[in-house]
This record gives structure tokens, C-alpha cells and sequence, in this order.
């Protein structure tokens, strides 16, 4: 009786441990086939804000179907490029929001270009950790500074394509022509395969109260022929103030149906 009995929980636990590995097996083959078609969403703040930055604008974007809402990854950053992680990516969720902030989030040439360095890290670190090939970038001010110096210089696009970037009052003719100069040296770096929107705020028709609608315009001279689609938005009225971005409807609107839908439907690979 007890050899039978004995023989009984052998085959037990050989099932037991058959089927742990036929789960983990699974979970594996669910992350691969997650990773081949993920494309996040990377936020990027301008100088003096952190990883709370886009939090209202996050929020208030419309529901996917059954009322999904994204799944929020931050990313803080310290001088030494050293990561703090807060919240996490759902393996479910194809386009998570990932935020990266900056412990130097300082305004000047310097710090921009430091800064689009320690992106480049982050940005390999995230696709070693989810494998997925393919991502979309959102800057705000001196943030859409940051994505374009980390395209060109320090994010190998070869590895992860750029679907599509969205700059909002970004100041490309900062501080004179230095950066203008140097972005549009290496603009040949920026896949041609892609989408860029450029918004602009004109709060009295020149400025939106701190970025010059003119300085935002230069862009034009990195993406221009450069890319695929390259298009200006121009907005006035409410919240078109420097710092008010995020709470302006139309620009939440134009995230989610450009950024998140990508209306133009750029071609991607896997």
C-alpha cells in the first residue's frame, strides 16, 4: 500500500513540475510575442520639470476599448546615469507611456546635450529589458531639444526604429545657433522613415509667453525633407501659455489621434 501510495505522489510531483515548466515556457513565448509589437510611448519634460510632468496630460487621454487605460512606466535619471523605476509595463499593454526625467533637468547647451546622452542609456536599457523594436517619442520644450540630439547621436536607430516624435514649443534655435547648427550638421542621422509633428503656441502671434514661435519654426531645417512627413501645427487661444501645454485640449487630442494612433501610418519593421 505504501509503494503505491509512493508511486502516486512520484507522479504527482513529476506533474507538478512539468506543467511549472510548461508555464514558464509560456510566459517566455507571451514576452517575445509582446516585445514584436510593442511601441511605447517616451516622454521627455523640458528644463526644471520631472517625472510628474505629463501626469494631467496622461490622465485625461481618452479610454481604448473596454476602458483600457496604458500602463506608466517613470524613469528618473541621475547625473551618473543611475535609474530610479516607479510604476511598471503591463504585458498586456502594446503602447505603454514611459516618462523620463532628469535629476539635471538645467536649462543651457550643456546640460541639453548631457541630458540626450543619458536618454540614449535609458532608451537601450528599456529595449535590452522589453525587446521591443519600434517606439514613439513625445519632448516637450526643451525635451523635443533632447529627443533630437539622442536620434542623431546617441540611439541606435538601426535597433529601434522611430515610428513617430512629437515636439511641443520647442526651442530648436536655443540660445542663438549653436544648437540649430549642430542639429541640422547631423540631420542625415534622423531615419528618413518616420513622422514628426513640430506644435507651436502662439499665445499674442509670436510667442507662447517664453519660446519664440520662430525658434519653434526652425525645426523645419533638421526634419524638413529629411523625413517622410513632417508637419506644423500652430495653436492659439486657451492654454497656449508656455507652461499650460498639457491641459490644452487640442493638444491632448493631437497626442492620442497622432502620437498613439499615428494617423499617418508611417511603415515599421520587427
Amino acid at each position: 500500500m505504501l509503494k503505491k501510495n509512493m508511486k502516486w505522489i512520484i507522479y504527482f510531483l513529476f506533474f507538478i513540475l512539468l506543467a511549472s515548466g510548461f508555464v514558464e515556457q509560456s510566459s517566455e513565448i507571451m514576452q517575445i510575442f509582446n516585445s514584436n509589437y510593442m511601441s511605447p510611448i517616451v516622454m521627455v519634460p523640458g528644463s526644471s520639470a520631472g517625472e510628474n510632468r505629463f501626469d494631467y496630460l496622461i490622465s485625461n487621454l481618452p479610454r481604448e476599448k473596454n476602458h483600457f487605460r496604458h500602463s506608466v512606466l517613470k524613469v528618473e535619471v541621475d547625473e551618473n546615469g543611475k535609474m530610479k523605476f516607479h510604476g511598471g509595463i503591463l504585458s498586456i499593454d502594446n503602447q505603454p507611456i514611459v516618462v523620463v526625467s532628469f535629476q539635471n533637468n538645467r536649462d543651457g547647451y550643456r546640460n541639453i546635450n548631457q541630458q540626450a546622452k543619458l536618454l540614449g542609456k535609458v532608451m537601450q536599457s528599456l529595449q535590452t529589458k522589453y525587446g521591443f523594436t519600434n517606439f514613439r517619442a513625445l519632448g516637450h520644450s526643451n525635451g523635443g531639444l533632447i529627443w533630437t540630439l539622442a536620434i542623431e547621436k546617441y540611439i541606435n536607430i538601426s535597433k529601434m526604429h522611430l515610428d513617430c516624435l512629437m515636439t511641443i514649443a520647442t526651442p530648436y534655435n536655443l540660445q542663438g545657433s549653436k544648437m540649430l547648427n549642430e542639429l541640422v550638421h547631423n540631420r542625415n542621422k534622423i531615419p528618413y522613415n518616420t513622422t514628426i509633428y513640430s506644435i507651436a503656441g502662439a499665445k499674442n502671434y509670436s510667442t507662447d509667453g517664453l519660446v519664440k514661435v520662430d525658434s519653434v519654426y526652425s525645426g523645419k531645417y533638421i526634419y524638413q525633407s529629411q523625413v517622410r512627413y513632417f508637419t506644423e501645427i500652430t495653436l492659439t487661444g486657451e492654454n497656449t501659455n508656455h507652461s499650460d501645454w498639457q491641459e490644452n485640449r487640442q493638444v491632448i487630442g493631437i497626442v492620442y489621434n497622432y502620437l498613439f494612433n499615428n494617423l499617418a501610418k508611417t511603415k515599421t519593421f520587427h
